[in-house]
């Protein structure tokens, strides 16, 4: 039965988020098109385009393929494309911020009002219930998996496997790069290890291992969508790889310390993962800027 309120979980909270994302994107998705041509036309307003467009389409990964499909149609210079990924990092983190409220007791009358919203109310304002909707679903997922993980957790070899997680940060790197390669959601994973870090079944330096490798799995889907694609595009699908590898070697040596600090900073365990989760994206994306013009040269190189 555990299993099955697992799966169910899990399928619960990959719909959510594709509810959520569906909603944003037709609410504004025609207009974000022009939006994003308009304001990449220098690397700061991609910067900040990047985060703001992720932030409405709850989904960096959507905005990755989208600016890999922008440059390969040469509607986007491919340096242009990096300052919005690095944005897009950042704008991604809204996810797991709000994911770390608890909102628990209001579950069912979101779930309603959002499903009313959608079904009797027309014009582009019934996507915005939408994606309320789908918000309200991934809650929801998040307590499925909570009661689905629980008596899982508690099995010696979970727990031995967890444990060695703990001992040795690489693994969970590791481990965090394929559930979110296979999830395609960096958001998704670190929602999972929100779960196991509240419910005591990881320690929080693990749960931030896990985290770093979220960033590169959810890396995956673009670098399969620009496989196909020209040698601009997957200069942008690498470049995407490659911030993620630069923040986790740039931020792993320091688990133990960052882990420390965001004990100290007070708040769940929930909101310390997304605050890690933020802390990440955000530092990792603000030092890559200004490297942005030698990293250009450096894709053209070795990508010609």
């Amino acid at each position: 039965m555990f299993i099955l309120t697992l799966i169910i979980g899990l399928g619960l909270l990959l719909w959510g988020m594709k509810v959520l994302r569906q909603g944003l994107q037709s609410f504004a998705g025609h207009h974000l098109r022009k939006f994003l041509l308009w304001m990449t036309i220098t690397p700061s307003r991609g910067f900040c385009t990047g985060a703001i467009s992720t932030a409405l389409l709850q989904s960096s990964t959507a905005l990755t393929v989208m600016a890999v499909s922008f440059v390969d149609a040469e509607l986007l210079p491919f340096e242009n494309a990096l300052a919005l990924i690095l944005g897009s990092n950042i704008g991604t983190t809204l996810t797991t911020q709000l994911l770390a409220f608890s909102v628990e007791s209001f579950i069912p009358y979101l779930l309603i009002l959002g499903a009313l919203g959608y079904l009797f109310i027309s014009g582009q304002i019934r996507y915005l219930f939408l994606s309320f909707f789908g918000l309200s679903l991934l809650f929801f997922a998040l307590n499925m998996l909570q009661a689905g993980m629980a008596p899982l957790a508690d099995k010696p070899s979970i727990q031995q496997f967890l444990q060695q997680l703990g001992d040795n940060h690489l693994k969970g790197v590791l481990a965090g790069t394929i559930l979110s390669a296979l999830l395609h959601s960096s958001s998704a994973t670190t929602g999972i290890v929100m779960v196991l870090t509240e419910d005591g079944r990881i320690t929080l330096p693990t749960a931030l291992a896990f985290i770093f490798g979220a960033n590169i799995g959810t890396c995956f889907t673009a670098v399969l969508a620009a496989l196909a694609s020209s040698r601009s595009a997957q200069r942008v699908a690498l470049f995407h790889v490659l911030l993620n590898i630069f923040g986790v070697l740039l931020f792993l040596p320091f688990v133990s310390t960052i882990a420390n600090g965001l004990d100290l900073m007070g708040g769940s365990l929930s909101r310390q993962v997304a605050n890690a989760h933020t802390l990440f994206n955000v530092l990792s994306s603000l030092l890559a800027l200004p490297l942005l013009p030698k990293t250009a040269q450096f894709l053209a190189r070795i990508l010609p």
